[in-house]
């Protein structure tokens, strides 16, 4: 029994050094089959899964990639390193800018340190990830929580409304705006009379947009 151990013990050593050897030479797709063969002895081991999902994320393997870093994320978070899993998943959304579940999971991580305003940061950073037209449901998910962290963030409640305006749900759009045309900035007042103008044109909106550039001078 010992001796299996003491082979198993080098044999582990040998595969980890010739799947670091691979990632080092860019020979990604090498690297993945070996720490695989690693996972198939130790399927929740989060180091493993660390060295893993950047891997599948640069060979195009989303889900495969979001699954190693959601392991490697829960294990640090186990550890109590907290610090290290939002970096871990930071890293990742850059890698998987479009995912959005990954945002969502840093700015949750955030909220539960206290800082509101990186999470919010964090939702805003991916929504500029979503500028497809059909990735204007993903945009409006990550606006829309955002705001319900801070619903006082201007530019959070601008972009949604715009979002929606586009995505036909200009009422809502528009109840929206109205909230944000009793602000004191005039600047700011302006852009929604503007936009409100351009979500529904007629006389009404065209003289609340009139007087707010006025009021702007």
């Amino acid at each position: 029994m010992v001796l299996m151990t003491k082979t198993s013990g080098i044999d582990r050593l040998r595969l980890m050094k010739r799947a670091a050897a691979a990632r080092a030479k860019g020979k990604h797709k090498k690297a993945i089959a070996l720490y695989r063969q690693l996972l198939d002895r130790e399927p929740d081991n989060p180091a493993l899964h660390k060295k893993l999902a950047p891997l599948y994320a640069k060979t195009k393997q989303a889900s495969e990639a979001l699954a190693s870093y959601r392991v490697a994320a829960q294990g640090l978070l186990r550890q109590g390193f907290n610090a290290q899993a939002i970096g871990l998943l930071r890293g990742a959304a850059g890698q998987l800018p479009t995912e959005v579940i990954l945002w969502r999971a840093v700015a949750e991580l955030e909220l539960q340190r206290g800082r509101r305003v990186d999470a919010v940061a964090a939702l805003v950073n991916g929504r500029g990830h979503q500028r497809k037209r059909n990735q204007r449901p993903q945009a409006i998910e990550l606006l829309s929580h955002a705001r319900k962290i801070n619903p006082s963030d201007f530019r959070v409640s601008y972009d949604l409304a715009c979002l929606l305006g586009k995505t036909g749900q200009r009422a809502t759009a528009m109840r929206l705006l109205e909230g944000l045309a009793w602000r004191p900035d005039r600047m700011q007042l302006a852009r929604v009379r503007g936009l409100q103008l351009r979500l529904s044109p007629g006389p009404g909106t065209l003289g609340r947009y009139i007087r707010a550039l006025l009021l702007r001078r």
